[in-house]
């Protein structure tokens, strides 16, 4: 494979769910490509997309209800929307491995917690129980569990949630993978553990190798742990840039809202600025941009005709809108 092909690709992906008897794309036309050693994070509101890019990935989305809508998703190359049930499963948790939102639901709370790092193992090597669960007690302590072998035989129950998510990403990395979904792994965390668990996904991933999709509503978040940044909204990608580039200059006014409503240790406003209405209905989507209901820079155009995703010349953005894109070539 040529150095310069990306460990992941998605090519004008769509994911489709059933409501009342019709087919409606909840992903549309998303194209992504993330490199080796990259941390690529996919931000949003709750109900941009985000979580279901992911599961479309590993296509864990259910089998009634739910379809791959087209487009293909691509795995050092490979096309994983051709491969049988049985291919898949060799792949989730060994190529590539997904950090669930909560630990609590994700664990089995029958099961001892080394126990299900051990048959996570198991289930791609052919290994005995001895020896996978001496692998999991090793990736025990990288996760620094305090007490590791003192703790391998505990429930999730005896836990606390910044040390269930530590099992959660033990689970993900027992077998080294080359990609990993982190799906809003620190949401339910205080700002002090998720520091940790931000500072511990970044040395795992540098001592690995792997690459990271983030996807989170947190852009605080973001700015620590990122290299690109996707904004996603209405099912699809509405600005893509490299994090430093985004935070100086967002171009999308959805991107712009959205920083002007994030808390700034550095700035004095007294009052945050929300963002007037709600992600639209994947049942009453809009035909022009999705986003032009709430935003102040709307033009007739923008109710009438879909945005494509432009890049603007010189800065490396790629935006979907047609106001700031006009400007840029004016500016040009």
């Amino acid at each position: 494979m040529p150095a310069d092909t990306p460990i992941l690709e998605l090519r004008e992906v769509s994911t489709e769910f059933r409501v009342g008897g019709k087919w409606y794309p909840a992903v549309r036309r998303v194209s992504l490509s993330v490199a080796k050693n990259e941390t690529l994070a996919i931000v949003g509101e709750s109900g941009s997309g985000k979580s279901v890019t992911a599961l479309s990935i590993l296509r864990l989305m259910p089998e009634t209800g739910a379809r791959q809508g087209g487009g293909e998703i691509l795995l050092e190359g490979q096309n994983l929307s051709k491969l049988s049930e049985k291919q898949m499963s060799r792949l989730r948790g060994n190529a590539i491995a997904m950090i669930f939102q909560e630990p609590m639901t994700s664990l089995n709370p029958t099961m001892r917690i080394g126990d299900q790092i051990a048959e996570a193992v198991r289930q791609h090597r052919k290994l005995g129980w001895e020896e996978a669960r001496k692998i999991a007690l090793d990736v025990l302590e990288e996760v620094k569990i305090p007490a590791a072998k003192k703790r391998f035989n505990d429930y999730p129950h005896q836990f606390s949630g910044g040390m269930r998510q530590r099992v959660m990403i033990a689970i993900a990395l027992a077998c080294k993978p080359k990609v990993l979904l982190a799906d809003e792994p620190t949401t339910a965390l205080d700002v002090t553990i998720q520091a940790q668990i931000l500072t511990l996904l970044d040395d795992l991933k540098n001592a690995y190798g792997m690459s990271v999709v983030f996807i989170t509503h947190n852009l605080g978040v973001v700015a620590q742990i990122a290299d690109r940044v996707a904004v996603m909204y209405g099912g699809e990608i509405v600005e893509l840039a490299d994090v430093n580039s985004l935070f100086a200059h967002p171009e999308h006014p959805y991107t712009e809202a959205l920083l002007r409503a994030m808390p700034r240790v550095d700035s004095d406003a007294a009052v945050l600025e929300p963002i007037p209405g709600s992600v639209p209905a994947i049942t009453a989507m809009p035909a022009g941009c999705a986003f032009a209901a709430r935003c102040p820079l709307r033009e007739p155009i923008c109710e009438a005709q879909h945005p494509p995703l432009a890049e603007l010349p010189g800065s490396g953005h790629q935006v979907r809108c047609f106001v700031r894109a006009r400007q840029a070539k004016g500016q040009a």
